[in-house]
């Protein structure tokens, strides 16, 4: 299982080169674990959370859109 946590807290003015600087550790020691290109882990990243500005990146600490679904009992926040 991909298990990516981002955590960007008030850092709601990231760049593109800031985003991938802070992240690009933890994406590759993912792809060393999962075999997932961390430049697809980035680049995901980058595009799903608007460069980890996003409301889902800063208050849902959801960098990739995952959606929740019928049944879910976890934690969400709604958008």
């Amino acid at each position: 299982m991909l298990v990516v946590h981002f955590n960007i807290g008030a850092q709601s003015k990231m760049t593109r080169k800031q985003y991938i600087d802070k992240y690009k550790d933890i994406a590759i020691e993912n792809m060393r674990n999962h075999k997932v290109p961390a430049s697809i882990t980035l680049a995901q990243g980058v595009l799903e959370s608007e460069n980890g500005r996003s409301y889902l990146a800063t208050e849902g600490y959801n960098h990739f859109g995952i959606k929740c679904h019928k049944g879910w009992q976890g934690k969400s926040v709604t958008h």
